[in-house]
């Protein structure tokens, strides 16, 4: 087939058209001999060439089997096969939980290890699976890791024998994302971290492993990520001053206009009481100058670690400068040197990197090129109707108005039948528990209602969240004995919601207002001491009584 013909200098539009792509790439020729820049093709996470990088490499992690180097390195790989795509269910991704969560009890026993990598990790991991379901477990690893913080503000080593920039960078991580899942934490811990980057920076604004160490490109990203990470939580980005200039005028419907200022709980942003924005960008504007002349990716020591801290670096001074690009230089860069060093398998190798194996810097390279820490923080942020601390609003607020200090839409507001219905055919995927208005009605009739309240105390085993949230709420309203075997055995769920809502309505039944607890966020023993407590309760006054096990 040929180009449609016309004039133009005298050449047929397809001879013309050939001219100009011969005179095109002859430009290109001569402009490399001169040395002059050639534009190259610009990258996203999405484009095809790194879809298929990701397709090889997480054919590769889902292969792999459970790390040498533990449950750090298996949550890692769960976070790379999440950000590239793979569902939370996946049998990888519930291995890692699984390890995450147990170890979540031991540091509830013993503290945080040796070092900090495995915990906070683990934290991070979880946070990106459900920071709602594992709540506790969140909250557990982050409290262990600012136990073992530093006086100096940094992490380390336990026996202390040095600062540590790469504990240090993990540290900060986890206290974000842990602050984003909804976890209270000290503005001194991070003001602290904040204090001890600025102060090992050096001259030239680079950073070391350790105060004795030459500075490196792997630790110059942790330090320098990790101050973006901080300059952010302690509200010096365009994003806070952005909210600021919008408090009291939130772009929400009128009966939630006040929603921000009620909840206090959460604060999107810890505020420092030493340390001012002018400090830390200064700081950050050193190391920005050091990268502009030392960017590169062709290192020898921790290249996949070091580019996972260059993809978070890049994406939180986004974040605190509000400048975005869509097909950014370094990340160009970093997908033309993963192209070339791919191997068959689907694997990337450092070639130095001392206590780590292909597993860990292929799924390094995976959270690099998906973007995760830019996919976390608009998950954080008030993306799809969430709230910056981890609190919900439901996705359609048309109509929706304020109950109880909660938000609630009409469509929210079905009867038992109708609950149980949805529940059993799961097609509303709108559906979200947490704004029921403490609980649903249940039938006038003795038999249906009987019926109603048997389903729903089997509905307290369901592995659905949502489901036993409205399951526990709904009975709490009930004041009958034949509720309370399955509100005691709801004071052992995963989530601190329903242990909240089951151990209100034990309060209700028993008419024992202050109740046997658990405290807000109990621990496992916590609740079982109380479950024990209630048990007692309520054979005393129901000997015969069947408890679920």
């Amino acid at each position: 087939m040929r180009w449609p013909t016309g004039r133009r200098s005298g050449r047929p539009l397809d001879r013309l058209f050939l001219h100009y792509l011969a005179a095109f790439a002859g430009a290109a020729v001569f402009a490399c001999l001169l040395g002059l820049p050639v534009l190259a093709p610009g990258f996203t996470s999405e484009s095809p060439e790194v879809q298929q990088m990701l397709a090889k490499a997480c054919a590769f992690l889902e292969k792999s089997g459970p790390s040498q180097f533990g449950v750090g390195a298996d949550c890692l790989t769960a976070m790379a096969l999440l950000k590239a795509g793979r569902d939370p269910a996946h049998p990888r991704v519930q291995s890692a939980v699984a390890g995450a969560r147990k170890l979540a009890q031991n540091v509830a026993q013993s503290g945080v290890g040796n070092h900090c990598y495995h915990e906070a990790i683990a934290c991070v991991c979880l946070c990106e699976v459900d920071p709602k379901q594992y709540a506790y477990e969140i909250r557990v690893l982050a409290q262990g890791m600012l136990k073992r913080q530093l006086p100096s503000g940094a992490w380390s080593y336990n026996p202390y024998t040095y600062d540590d920039t790469s504990q240090t960078q993990y540290g900060v991580l986890c206290c974000w994302a842990a602050h984003h899942a909804g976890v209270a934490l000290p503005s001194s811990a991070v003001e602290s971290a904040a204090h001890w980057l600025m102060q090992t920076q050096r001259p030239d604004g680079s950073w070391a492993y350790r105060a004795s160490d030459p500075p490196t490109h792997s630790m110059s990203a942790a330090g320098l990520s990790s101050l973006y990470i901080c300059a952010h939580l302690m509200g010096f980005g365009v994003d806070a001053k952005g909210a600021a200039a919008k408090e009291g005028k939130p772009d929400l419907p009128p009966a939630l206009q006040k929603i921000e200022k009620e909840e206090k709980k959460r604060p999107a942003y810890l505020r420092p009481s030493n340390t001012n924005g002018q400090q830390v960008f200064g700081k950050a504007a050193g190391g920005n100058a050091w990268f502009a002349k030392n960017l590169n990716y062709d290192v020898t020591k921790w290249t996949h670690y070091y580019m996972y801290a260059v993809e978070r670096y890049k994406s939180f001074q986004e974040l605190v400068e509000g400048k975005t690009e869509a097909e950014p230089d370094w990340y160009n860069a970093g997908v033309e040197y993963l192209q070339k060093t791919q191997s068959q398998d689907g694997s990337w190798n450092t070639q130095d990197a001392f206590g780590s194996d292909q597993q860990i810097h292929t799924a390094f390279a995976v959270l690099f090129l998906t973007r995760s820490s830019q996919k976390a923080i608009k998950k954080a942020t008030l993306d799809e109707g969430v709230l910056i601390g981890g609190m919900g609003l439901p996705k359609d607020l048309t109509n929706a108005r304020m109950q109880d200090g909660k938000v609630v839409t009409p469509q929210m507001v079905r009867d038992v039948d109708d609950l149980l219905e949805l529940l059993s055919s799961a097609e509303d995927k709108d559906f979200d528990a947490r704004t029921l208005p403490g609980g649903l009605s249940l039938d006038a009739d003795l038999t249906k209602r009987t019926s109603q309240l048997e389903r729903l105390r089997a509905l307290v085993t369901n592995e659905n969240f949502e489901a036993r949230l409205a399951a526990v709420k709904t009975l709490a309203r009930s004041r009958e004995l034949d509720n309370v075997p399955a509100l005691i055995f709801a004071l052992s769920d995963p989530n601190w919601l329903v242990v909240e809502a089951a151990r209100d309505g034990l309060c209700f039944v028993s008419r024992k207002f202050q109740g046997y607890g658990p405290p807000p966020n109990a621990t496992p023993e916590q609740k079982q001491a109380a479950q024990a407590k209630w048990k007692q309760w309520y054979l005393a006054i129901r000997p015969d009584g069947q408890l679920m096990d």
